[in-house]
C-alpha cells in the first residue's frame, strides 16, 4: 500500500496521503496481447561427440514460451540476438490497459491490473535474459521432432522441483557412460500426424506407413542398445525407466516389422500371398505381349488395321482398328474423337486380358486391405505410440543437454533448495555459444553470506551482463542443461526468476519509462511473496529514471522489501545513496566491474565499489570534445576534484604499466645477454678442453718421435 502511494504522488502529483478510499476506479476490459508463430528455420549441428544433423522443423506458437504456471514460473526470454531485431518482441504487443482499480494520468494500480500484466512482465523477462537464445541451440541439437518441440516448450522442458531438476542432471550424466552404438536415435520420429489421422478412421498413404514402420523400428532399436549398455554392466536407471514406455502391442509389431522394402514397397518376404498375386500378374502381362505380338507379327488383321503396332487401353491391349472391321477383330473399347478409328481387343487376347484385369483387381483389394489393417492397428495402439514417441523424446532432449553442455564446456551443478550460487568462473552462455574473442568469466556467490549482489563500475562496462549470466545459471539449472561455470558450481532451484532490465515500457502502454519500472517492480513484489530464497530478482540499473534522491530512496525500500522476503536480489546501480546503504546493510554484498587504463576490462572485483566515469566513457565513445569540456564545467568542486584524482590515478596507473613493461623489457634483454654470455663462456670452456686434449696428443707424439 505504501508503494502504491509513493506511486501515485509520483506519477499523478496526488498527494500520497490521499485515501485510495476516496477515488472512485472505472474498471474495464484489458486489451491483451495475442501470439504470434515464430518460423524454426534448419537445424544443423555437430558435436565433440560425432553428432552430426540436419533438419527442418514445422512452426511452433511463440506464445509457448510464455505459457509458465502462475506465479512461480521462471522467465525465459524471446529475442535472438543475431538473428533479428532488437525490436522484436515474437509479435507481443504492450498490454493497453485503459483502466483497472484506479487510473490517474500514468498510473495503473489494483488487484485485477496486477493480474492481467503478470503474463507480460513474464514475457519481458524473457526478451531480458536471452534464455531463447539458448533454447533455439537446445532445439537444434535434437533429431527427434518431439524433442524439438519440447526443446521451446517451458511446460516440458523446466523442472517444478528441484527434485526434478536433479534428475535431469542424472539423466545427463548417465548418457556421458554410453558408447556410440548403445543410442541409436537419428531418427526424426515425425509421426505424430499420421498416428493423429489412424485415430480419426482414416487409411494412410503407402509412404505414410512406411515411415510410421521405420519409425517403430528405430524405437525399437533405441529401447535395444539401452538394454544392452545395462546388461554390459553399464549403470543407467533413468534412461531404462524410460525404455520401459517404449512397449508396443504385438499385434502392431508383427504387422509393421518388415513390412516394408528399402524402396518404400511392401515386403514380399513378409506377405508370400502378395508375391504369389504379383507373379501372376506379371506372367499375364508376358502372356498379352506375346499374344499381341504373335497377332501383329501374323497380319492376321493388317488389311483391318488404321495404326501400327498396339496401345494399352485402361488395362487392356487394343489394336487402332478400322471402324467397319472392328466386329471381325474382337471386343470395341473405345474409338477416336473423329470416329476414324476404333480401339479393339483382339479375340486371341482377351482370356488373358480378363485374368490380368481380375488379377489386379484381387491384388489391388488384397494392398488395401494390408493397408488397411496397419491404419486400424496404429489407431489402436495409438496411446501407446504417444507414450513411445514421448519417451524417445525425452531420452533425445537429454542428450541434446548433453552436447549443449559441451559446447559450452559446462558442469552439472549441485542444485540444493536453499536459494544459493556459487560458481568460480561463470561465463555468460549466449556469449560464450556465439564465440568470437576470450569470454570473461566470474566468481559469483549469492545466498550464503549475503542475499543480495549490488553491482556498480562504469557504463558498459558489464555489469548487465553479470546480472544476465546469474539469471541464465537459474535457468540452465532449472533446465537440466549444465552451465558455464567452472569446476564444482553450486545452482539452486529457483522457483521464481524475474528480471526488470531495459525499458519497461513494454510491459504496458501509455506509461513513461519509470512509472512502467514501477509497475514492475510491484508485480515483482507480489511474484515474489511467500516464495522465501526460491526467488531470484534482477533489477537494471535501480534508482534511475527520477528525481536521484528519491528514486534512490524507494529503490532502497524496494530492495529491502525483497530481503526481508527472503529472496535472493541482483541488482546495478550508479546511485551513491544505494551504495553506501549496500555497505551498511549486512545482506547486501557489493561487487565492481574493473576499469584500467582509462577502459572497462570486464572484470569483476567483489567487497568493492566502482565509480560510473560517465565523463570518461563519453569521452571514450566519440562524444565532442566541446559537449565533454562543458559537462566538466557543470561539475560541483567536489566533482571536478574527483574527476582530476581519477584522472591523476588512470595516469598514474598507466605510468606503472608503462614502466612495469619498459622493466620487463629491460629484464629480457638482461636475460638474454646473461644467456649469450653463459652460452659464450661454456662455448669457451669446451674450447679450452679441446685445446688441452690437443696439447697432450701433441706432447705424447713428440716423446713418441724421441723414443725413435
Amino acid at each position: 500500500k505504501i508503494v502504491d502511494k509513493l506511486i501515485m504522488a509520483e506519477t499523478s502529483g496526488i498527494p500520497s496521503s490521499l485515501s485510495r478510499g476516496i477515488l472512485q476506479p472505472r474498471v474495464v476490459a484489458a486489451t491483451l496481447p495475442t501470439p504470434d508463430v515464430l518460423q524454426r528455420g534448419n537445424g544443423s549441428s555437430t558435436s565433440s561427440s560425432g553428432r552430426k544433423k540436419t533438419s527442418t522443423w514445422r512452426t511452433w506458437p511463440s506464445s509457448s514460451l510464455g505459457h509458465l504456471v502462475g506465479l512461480s514460473t521462471i522467465g525465459l526470454t524471446s529475442r535472438y540476438l543475431s538473428r533479428r531485431s532488437s525490436k522484436n518482441t515474437l509479435g507481443r504487443q504492450p498490454v493497453a490497459l485503459r483502466a483497472g482499480g484506479a487510473q490517474y494520468g500514468d498510473e495503473f494500480v489494483g488487484d485485477e491490473v496486477d493480474a492481467d500484466l503478470v503474463d507480460s512482465l513474464k514475457q519481458r523477462t524473457l526478451e531480458a535474459l536471452d534464455l531463447d537464445f539458448i533454447l533455439e541451440r537446445l532445439q537444434g541439437l535434437c533429431y527427434t521432432a518431439t524433442a524439438a518441440e519440447m526443446a521451446v516448450d517451458p511446460h516440458a522442458l523446466l523442472a517444478q522441483s528441484p527434485e526434478e531438476a536433479r534428475a535431469l542432471y542424472d539423466t545427463v550424466l548417465e548418457l556421458t557412460q554410453l558408447e556410440d552404438a548403445d543410442l541409436d536415435l537419428e531418427a526424426k520420429l515425425d509421426i505424430a500426424d499420421e498416428v493423429d489421422k489412424c485415430t480419426h478412421g482414416l487409411v494412410l498413404e503407402p509412404n505414410q506407413l512406411f515411415k510410421v514402420s521405420e519409425s517403430i523400428e528405430a524405437l525399437l532399436r533405441l529401447r535395444n542398445g539401452l538394454e544392452a549398455a545395462n546388461t554390459r554392466g553399464v549403470e543407467i536407471p533413468s534412461l531404462l525407466a524410460y525404455c520401459q514406455d517404449i512397449d508396443l502391442p504385438d499385434r502392431l509389431l508383427d504387422i509393421m516389422l518388415e513390412a516394408f522394402q528399402e524402396d518404400g514397397e511392401l515386403s514380399l518376404k513378409k506377405f508370400p500371398e502378395l508375391a504369389q498375386l504379383r507373379q501372376a500378374v506379371r506372367e499375364l502381362e508376358e502372356a498379352c505381349s506375346r499374344t499381341m505380338a504373335e497377332v501383329l507379327s501374323s497380319g492376321k488383321y493388317s488389311a483391318y488395321l488404321s495404326d501400327d503396332g498396339y496401345m494399352q487401353f485402361g488395362g487392356h491391349y487394343v489394336l487402332g482398328v478400322k471402324p467397319r472391321f472392328k466386329e471381325k477383330v474382337g471386343r470395341m473399347f473405345d474409338e477416336s474423337r473423329s470416329g476414324r478409328t476404333a480401339y479393339v481387343e483382339p479375340f486371341e487376347v482377351i482370356e488373358y486380358a480378363d485374368g490380368l484385369s481380375k488379377s489386379k483387381k484381387e491384388l489391388e483389394r488384397m494392398v488395401r486391405r494390408i493397408y488397411g489393417n496397419m491404419s486400424l492397428a496404429i489407431s489402436s495402439a495409438s496411446e501407446d505410440m504417444k507414450r513411445c514417441l514421448k519417451a524417445a523424446a525425452l531420452i533425445d532432449l537429454a542428450r541434446a543437454r548433453l552436447f549443449l553442455g559441451e559446447d559450452m564446456e559446462g558442469e552439472v551443478p549441485k542444485v540444493g533448495d536453499d536459494g544459493i550460487i556459487q560458481v568460480r568462473q561463470a561465463r555468460n552462455p549466449c556469449l560464450v555459444l556465439r564465440g568470437g574473442k576470450k569470454v570473461v568469466g566470474y566468481r559469483l556467490e549469492l545466498g550464503t553470506s549475503s542475499q543480495c549482489l549490488l553491482l556498480t563500475g562504469p557504463n558498459a562496462g558489464g555489469k548487465t551482463v553479470v546480472l544476465k549470466t546469474l539469471g541464465l545459471l537459474a535457468l540452465l539449472a532449472r533446465c537440466g542443461i549444465p552451465i558455464p561455470g567452472g569446476e564444482a558450481p553450486r545452482v539452486d532451484f529457483f522457483e521464481v526468476v524475474l528480471a526488470d532490465v531495459g525499458d519497461m515500457q513494454t510491459i504496458v502502454d501509455d506509461l513513461s519509462t519509470y512509472s512502467a519500472h514501477l509497475v514492475a517492480s510491484r508485480i515483482m513484489l507480489s511474484a515474489a511473496e511467500g516464495v522465501g530464497p526460491r526467488a531470484l530478482v534482477m533489477v537494471d540499473e535501480a534508482a534511475t529514471g527520477t528525481d536521484p534522491q528519491q528514486g534512490a530512496a524507494l529503490a532502497r525500500a524496494m530492495l529491502e522489501s525483497f530481503l526481508e522476503m527472503g529472496a535472493r536480489v541482483v541488482t546495478t546501480t550508479h546511485s551513491n545513496q544505494l551504495k553506501d546503504w549496500a555497505f551498511q546493510d549486512e545482506r547486501t554484498m557489493t561487487a565492481a566491474m574493473e576499469y584500467k587504463l582509462g577502459r572497462p576490462t570486464y572484470r569483476l572485483t567483489t567487497n568493492a565499489v566502482g565509480e560510473s566515469h560517465a565523463i570518461e566513457t563519453a569521452q571514450r565513445l566519440g562524444l565532442p570534445t566541446s559537449i565533454v569540456q562543458r559537462a566538466e564545467q557543470l561539475l560541483s568542486d567536489d566533482q571536478r576534484q574527483l574527476l582530476a584524482l581519477q584522472r591523476q590515478a588512470s595516469a598514474a596507473e598507466q605510468d606503472y604499466v608503462a614502466a612495469k613493461l619498459e622493466a620487463e623489457e629491460r629484464e629480457e634483454i638482461a636475460k638474454k645477454a646473461i644467456g649469450d654470455a653463459a652460452a659464450k663462456e661454456s662455448d669457451l670452456a669446451y674450447r679450452e678442453k679441446e685445446i688441452a686434449k690437443m696439447e697432450v696428443s701433441l706432447k705424447q707424439r713428440m716423446e713418441a718421435l724421441q723414443r725413435q
